[in-house]
């Protein structure tokens, strides 16, 4: 899926928010297997962030930016955003990490590139916090794959 020129807000955010909501479904799914207590809060806890990232994404007040688009994109788009990869039967708990952290490095690519590219104001914050909270949750997933490499 590709971010076309003149592409609307709304359609760049519904994007954003499907793409959200494919990360706390994989979070829960795999903090569902997980095998102890501590690495299930925590992958609990990135769901819930996620969560959170897509109930923002589907509450902002497209209306009171008016009939504003994204204009001149220079390949720019949520393509960025998959990962190309994919988990199958014989990932690990170790696979599950390293792709994390590859989606949510692409997620905040993605929303420090759409933040660069809005004017400013509500929607330029909201990249901004989004990219940060990815950066964030990346941070967050290689250190607990450090942690669970070395235990």
């Amino acid at each position: 899926m590709m971010l076309m020129q003149n592409e609307t807000i709304k359609s760049i955010l519904e994007k954003a928010a499907d793409k959200e909501n494919e990360s706390y479904l994989l979070y829960k799914n795999v903090a569902g297997h997980a095998k102890d207590a501590h690495t299930r809060t925590i992958l609990e806890n990135f769901a819930e962030d996620e969560l959170k990232h897509k109930q923002v994404l589907e509450n902002f007040n497209i209306e009171s930016l008016g009939d504003k688009e994204i204009k001149d994109i220079t390949r720019y788009g949520v393509s960025e955003y998959f990962t190309g990869g994919s988990l199958d039967e014989n990932s690990d708990f170790k696979d599950v990490l390293v792709y994390a952290a590859k989606r949510e490095k692409l997620a905040c690519e993605f929303y420090d590139k759409m933040r660069r590219l809005v004017a400013g104001g509500d929607l330029k914050r909201l990249f901004d916090w989004l990219a940060k909270e990815e950066s964030k949750h990346k941070e967050d997933i290689e250190a607990l794959f450090w942690e669970v490499v070395y235990r």
